[in-house]
């Protein structure tokens, strides 16, 4: 008898290799953060059938639903592979998912050309398992918590709570850096949003982290050899570092800018919006 193949689109295996994943980026933080323990992964259910359908019109602001994989149709007539599956990164206005591809690239690709749509109803009916918001899964196992006495991977199950995240992208070593952190530093008290730090230049993972002490904004931060293709994939085309990128835990953009002095109040009106008045966190990250 044929040995079945693993589904790897099942909440078990994905559990799974959510949890492999965080293990390794506890080992690989610093020798002296290997006896880290992931705690339990925190339960996410994204079904609801009673929800309205999901259609071209409404799949912008469903993000609950989106799936973390799509497939281009069988006759999408680009210039990769008919039926080539990547990781959608967002849907974004005027009908486009912007999805990596892998070896074949990133790519904007209408909506209708892919089964995104077709995936997300799958969610909503729950035929279709997600592990965890779209952003949280992707991000969540590697980011690195600045704030103890050594470098160590920042919780997941801190970062799966969080319904917002501002991606800051920029260099630490530059003149504004420093102003980055002073303007952006009272949003890490926000229970909303979750501020992650996406160093440019080669930065060391040891001295990111003094860089963060030293400026008192000890915020989680993209380990060093994932940032530059991380920063590729987040940023829009028409934007460069330094910037910062407002969006939801399944990675529906809110607001994005390259970094300007006035930015920091546009942001706090963007999450206001958003998510309404938000109570106090603790400031201390991890929450610990």
């Amino acid at each position: 008898m044929a040995t079945p193949a693993f589904d790897l689109r099942s909440q078990t295996m994905q559990r799974f290799l959510l949890s492999l994943a965080i293990g390794l980026a506890a080992f690989d933080a610093s020798a002296g953060s290997r006896d880290v323990v992931t705690r339990g992964l925190p339960e996410h259910h994204a079904a609801d059938p009673q929800a309205q359908p999901i259609t071209d019109t409404n799949l912008l602001q469903s993000d609950r639903f989106w799936p973390y994989e799509v497939a281009l149709a069988p006759d999408a007539k680009l210039e990769i592979p008919d039926g080539s599956v990547g990781v959608l990164i967002r849907v974004e206005s005027g009908g486009i998912a912007r999805i990596d591809f892998g070896r074949d690239g990133l790519r904007n690709v209408p909506i209708d050309r892919t089964d995104v749509v077709a995936r997300a109803n799958d969610v909503r009916n729950g035929k279709l398992d997600k592990t965890a918001a779209n952003f949280v899964l992707a991000l969540g196992p590697r980011l690195l918590d600045p704030s103890g006495a050594v470098l160590r991977p920042f919780p997941f199950e801190v970062t799966a709570l969080r319904p917002g995240f501002l991606c800051v992208f920029a260099d630490p070593s530059a003149k504004e850096f420093a102003d980055i952190a002073t303007a952006l530093a009272p949003l890490r008290d926000r229970a909303d949003v979750l501020t992650m730090v996406f160093p440019q230049g080669q930065v060391p993972d040891a001295k990111m982290r003094e860089r963060l002490r030293e400026l008192g904004w000890e915020v989680p931060f993209v380990y060093d050899h994932l940032s530059e293709a991380y920063t590729e994939t987040l940023l829009s085309g028409g934007v460069r570092p330094p910037a910062v990128v407002l969006q939801t835990n399944e990675g529906r953009v809110l607001l994005e800018r390259a970094w300007r002095a006035d930015v920091a109040p546009e942001l706090g009106a963007a999450l206001d919006r958003a998510f309404g008045g938000a109570p106090a966190a603790s400031a201390a990250a991890g929450d610990k």
